[in-house]
C-alpha cells in the first residue's frame, strides 16, 4: 500500500495560506476602493502610500509587500481625485482575488496531503 502524494511542508503551506488570504483581502479592499468616493478615495489612498512607504523603508523583508501598498494606495487618489486608475483598481482587485484563490487551492491541496 503505497501511497504517492508528497507531504508538503509546513513552511510551504504557511506560505500557500498567507499568500492565499492575502490575496482575497487585499482583492476585495481594492474593490472596495473603486468605488468611494473623492474624498475618501484620497485619504484612504494617502493613508495606504505613506503607511506601504513607511513599511518598504523599514523592513528589507517587507520591502516588496510595503511597496505594492504604497503603489496601490497611489493609484487610490488617482482614481478619486482624477478620476483615472479606477480600472486599475479594478483589474488589480480581480488579479488579486485570483492569486489569492490559487494560493488557497494550494494550501487545501497540501494540507489534504498531510492526512
Amino acid at each position: 500500500m503505497s501511497d504517492s502524494r508528497e507531504i508538503v511542508p509546513t513552511k510551504t503551506l504557511v506560505k500557500q495560506g498567507t499568500a492565499g488570504v492575502g490575496g482575497i483581502v487585499g482583492g476585495a479592499a481594492l474593490l472596495l476602493l473603486h468605488v468611494l468616493g473623492p474624498v475618501m478615495a484620497g485619504v484612504i489612498g494617502g493613508i495606504l502610500a505613506l503607511g506601504g512607504a513607511g513599511v518598504a523603508a523599514a523592513s528589507k523583508e517587507d520591502r516588496l509587500a510595503g511597496s505594492v501598498v504604497a503603489i496601490a494606495g497611489g493609484v487610490t487618489i488617482l482614481s478619486g481625485v482624477f478620476g483615472l486608475g479606477g480600472w486599475l483598481l479594478t483589474l488589480g482587485g480581480i488579479s488579486l482575488l485570483a492569486v489569492g484563490a490559487v494560493g488557497l487551492f494550494n494550501f487545501f491541496k497540501g494540507l489534504r496531503s498531510r492526512k
